[in-house]
């Protein structure tokens, strides 16, 4: 039986083989990334490789200097880009707003981040009021809150790897901003976090394994069967989420007097709930959404801090000059005082977090595919083509960025450099209209967490960017995160536990 299955598998590979073959001829003259060969295309990058060494070769692959290029997963082709006017081009197009089958594999075609764009469309008109500026000012005082209990718990330590704590951080901020809960009171939250995480490794995986795309040859490997189990202890951890949040609403009260009240934008999980807010989200809307805004928004945050951390303590004379701009605007050893117009003045604050999105993107790469043919550049894009966006050699570019586009520098994000640069030459949140739905979030709450941790602590490490390695994943992630050390500082923060 199983003998039968692969042959017929193998009939069916090789007549894929020859119609993309044919389909591809439009990028006949378009450079290929090398070595590439029939059937296995460029796998020769990836195959057999070290999740280290597969991160290195692909991303190199990626860095090509041509506007366009092509790769081959395997027989399928991929038209790639690094290019800030090519990346404008096709994120900017009505065309251009589909995700390819790849993003099938995450299982989320319900929710923002991989639905459909006819679905997508819809619900991002109706979500995009829940991270507005009104909301965003609304959720201060959690996130200084949850910055004030990172503290707390890095007291208890002289030396950290940073990124745990900062991903329990960030949890705890989205718990409260998105579903409304505590997270003391949502420990399924920590649990479904960390099987999601499991979930996108192994989808990451079988990205770059043409074999197992069927979705009939990938069921009989041990790694869906791992994915099914996490995706039915994440269902269970969801819906237990979903129903403390339901019964949250249930209890609480409107005075329906209270026009303001009454008319207040709602918070995430409110805005999924409520069946008046001009869409009537559906069960399973619900729950990948609910996926999407605790993992993405957690893991973002999180991660991103462990980078801005390691970059602050690498560069002591950046970390000391954004300390200086910390405490003039929130002088003192007191709890500061936070406001949308005090975080404003975190002008040099905002460079360096932005600097460290441009080293560090947490997505290095996103996908597109045109719902009809389209013309980018000249060139005639046939409907479903796979179009990739290397965010993280596009960040990188010396004829972009400088000679010294490799070394961390926040006066790349001054006004005057900004001024003259490409507007698609930053895509830390992406692009266009499906962009990311939480880029004043963000940089809200990483505003906030570094105001509390330099007002406590200088960073000092001995790594250098040079020894950071990455791994393959759908996420940019460090192999090994190297430690920062932890001196309080004389202005530590009355509030914080263990302050001398």
């Amino acid at each position: 039986m199983i003998e039968v299955l692969l042959l017929v598998v193998l009939i069916a590979s090789v007549l894929q083989y020859v119609k993309i073959r044919r389909k591809i001829s439009f990028a006949q003259d378009l450079p290929t990334v090398e070595p590439c060969y029939p059937i296995i295309g460029n796998g020769l990058l990836y195959l057999g490789q070290s999740s280290e060494k597969r991160f290195l070769k692909i991303s190199k692959a990626l860095s090509h200097p041509a506007k366009f290029f092509k790769m081959w997963l395997g027989f399928v082709p991929i038209i790639c880009t690094n290019d800030p006017s090519m990346a404008q081009q096709i994120l900017t197009h009505p065309d251009c707003l589909e995700k390819p089958y790849l993003y099938d594999f995450f299982k989320l075609d319900y929710g923002l981040f991989s639905a459909r764009h006819d679905i997508w469309k819809g619900q991002r008109k109706t979500l995009n009021s829940t991270f507005n500026q009104k909301i965003i000012n609304g959720f201060i005082p959690i996130f200084d809150t949850c910055a004030q209990d990172l503290i707390k718990r890095l007291m208890n330590h002289k030396t950290v790897q940073m990124t745990p704590f900062m991903l329990q951080c960030a949890l705890e901020m989205v718990c409260a901003t998105t579903i409304g809960g505590d997270l003391s009171r949502q420990k399924g939250a920590v649990i479904l976090t960390e099987l999601i995480d499991k979930v996108i490794h192994l989808v990451a995986k079988r990205v770059l394994s043409v074999s197992v795309h069927l979705e009939c040859v990938y069921r009989l490997t041990q790694d869906y069967r791992a994915e099914q189990r996490a995706r039915e202890e994440a269902y269970y951890y969801g819906n237990e989420i979903l129903r403390d949040a339901r019964a949250r609403k249930a209890t609480e009260t409107i005075d329906s007097n209270d026009r303001d009240e009454f008319r207040k934008p709602q918070i995430f999980i409110d805005q999924l709930l409520d069946p008046q807010n001009g869409k009537k989200f559906e069960e399973i809307e619900i729950i990948h959404n609910l996926y999407t805004m605790i993992t993405g928004g957690s893991d973002t945050t999180g991660n991103e801090m462990g980078y801005i951390s390691l970059m602050l303590a690498m560069h002591p004379d950046l970390q000391e000059k954004v300390y200086g701009e910390i405490m003039t605007v929130f002088p003192g050893s007191g709890d500061p005082i936070f406001s949308h117009e005090a975080l404003k003045q975190l002008q040099y604050t905002e460079m360096v977090i932005k600097e460290t999105l441009r080293l560090f993107p947490i997505a290095p790469n996103i996908m597109r595919t045109p719902i009809k043919d389209v013309n980018l550049y000249g060139v005639l894009v046939p409907k479903g083509t796979i179009l990739l966006i290397s965010i993280f050699n596009a960040h990188r570019r010396k004829d972009v960025w400088g000679p010294n586009a490799d070394k961390f520098d926040p006066e790349n994000f001054s006004p005057e450099r900004v001024e003259g640069r490409h507007p698609f030459a930053f895509l830390a949140f992406s692009g266009g209209t499906r962009n990311c739905i939480g880029i004043r979030y963000a940089m809200c709450n990483l505003k906030i967490i570094l105001v509390h941790l330099l007002k406590n602590f200088k960073l000092r490490t001995n790594a250098h960017i040079e020894d950071l390695q990455f791994k393959y994943d759908a996420m940019l992630r460090l192999s090994t995160e190297p430690e920062i050390s932890l001196e309080r500082r004389a202005t530590c923060t009355k509030n914080a536990e263990g302050c001398d």
